[in-house]
């Protein structure tokens, strides 16, 4: 029997926190704290695996949210000076590419080749005693893992999006896309841990190249920093946020992208305040944003523009200051198309804030009888919803009593266990 099970964790999604941007958004978080678990497991040996030119950017992340732990760093290749400088010169290359500097990248390309040739003979091989397993929170096994037969591994699947909404996922579906890289890594060999059962039937009904006896929904969860807030905390984040202290408001956030269903959201909130000539409440929208969508998400809502100072569009939202916007919202808006998990709603629920979610995909494993679920394509459906918390201040006091209580069956702590549970059992006893 092992005392210890040797892990590659896949850890380039942690750079992701670095950045406030769409960047870091949900899958970062699952990775984030599945991974602050994991390292804390005494039956576990983590090493962390990273892309080549991430290394710089996860060291600098393990610098500011792990001072004082070491860990044991290994990419594709060696980690020295050559791989280090070719990382640095790939992100430059990068770098003057988006600036649309021809010259510049060109010079940096010339350079590149006599390190790309070192690079290629010295490609890492990862023997059969060094580890038992790889886990990856969020992208594909690198290739030489994969063909590593003596490597178990595993991997989160987060939802089916780009397969389900490709119109607005070209890239990620394409030859080389983010998620076609995933799906051609499937193997019946494999086991996979999906975030809910819509997730897992979702990939079950689609790729037939996943063994159904090697996928698992664990579901995931949100931070410990969300809890219901004082009401001073609450006005200074709102003055922060140019929301009118003295006035109410109702709180959505995500990336403001097609699927989330916000024109309808909003068209729909304005409105309800015309309809009954509501003056006291506004609607706040919080998240990063897809550019091209934004143009078009103005023009729809061009016509309500007399009202265009009842909507406050944020921007992105530090983390300190999503508990306090959370518990100071009269209501939750998250009436997405379709989530894989939905943690938005979660974290509303565990702020004491009451939530209007669809009925579709995950979100009723997330949201239970916790909340108001609607039809995302029920115009009908979304203002009797707002009607409903906006008369009824019984109805949001039972609603947001019932999320609280609801949101404590969710924990990382819980969800990473049962991921190393999993991996123990497969790997311990060999």
């Amino acid at each position: 029997m092992k005392n210890k099970i040797k892990l590659i964790f896949a850890a380039t999604i942690l750079t992701n926190g670095l950045h406030k941007n769409s960047f870091r958004s949900g899958v970062y978080f699952a990775g984030a704290n599945i991974f602050h678990e994991m390292i804390k497991n005494p039956n576990l040996d983590v090493t962390l695996y990273c892309s080549l030119n991430k290394i710089e950017e996860l060291k600098e992340y393990l610098k500011i949210y792990y001072p004082n732990a070491q860990f044991n760093i290994i990419s594709n290749v060696p980690l020295n000076k050559i791989s280090i400088t070719y990382a640095k010169l790939k992100n430059l290359k990068q770098q003057y590419k988006e600036e649309k500097n021809g010259v510049k990248k060109l010079f940096i390309q010339m350079i590149l080749i006599p390190y790309s040739l070192l690079i290629n003979f010295t490609s890492i091989l990862i023997k059969k005693q060094d580890y038992d397993a790889f886990f990856s929170p969020f992208s594909e096994p690198p290739k030489h893992i994969q063909k590593n037969k003596n490597i178990k591994k595993y991997m989160m699947l987060h939802d089916a999006i780009p397969l389900l909404f490709p119109g607005n996922n070209k890239d990620a579906i394409g030859k080389h896309g983010w998620f076609t890289k995933i799906t051609n890594s499937f193997s019946p060999d494999n086991c996979y841990f999906t975030n809910s059962e819509a997730t897992k039937k979702d990939f079950l009904k689609y790729y037939n190249n996943i063994n159904h006896h090697k996928i698992y929904t664990i579901p995931h969860a949100c931070r410990n920093s969300f809890k219901q807030c004082d009401t001073e905390l609450i006005a200074k984040v709102k003055h922060k946020y140019n929301i009118p202290v003295q006035k109410k408001y109702v709180f959505s956030l995500c990336t403001i992208e097609p699927r989330k269903n916000l024109i309808r959201a909003v068209s729909t909130f304005l409105d309800f305040i015309k309809q009954h000539n509501i003056d006291d409440l506004y609607f706040v929208l919080g998240g990063g944003q897809w550019d091209k969508f934004m143009i078009v998400f103005e023009e729809e809502l061009r016509h309500f523009d007399e009202y265009k100072d009842k909507i406050i569009k944020t921007g992105y939202i530090d983390d300190e200051d999503l508990p306090p916007l959370y518990s100071g919202a009269e209501w939750f808006v998250y009436t997405s198309q379709y989530e894989g998990f939905g943690v938005p709603p979660l974290e509303a629920m565990t702020s004491g804030c009451p939530v209007i979610t669809s009925n579709n995909s995950s979100l009723p494993e997330v949201v239970g009888d916790a909340g108001i679920m609607i039809d995302w394509d029920s115009d009908e459906q979304h203002i009797q919803a707002y009607e409903k918390y906006y008369y009824n201040a019984d109805l949001r006091e039972e609603n947001r009593k019932k999320g609280l209580e609801r949101a404590k069956e969710f924990s990382w702590e819980k969800c990473a266990n049962a991921i190393t549970n999993i991996i123990m059992k497969d790997n311990i006893n060999e």
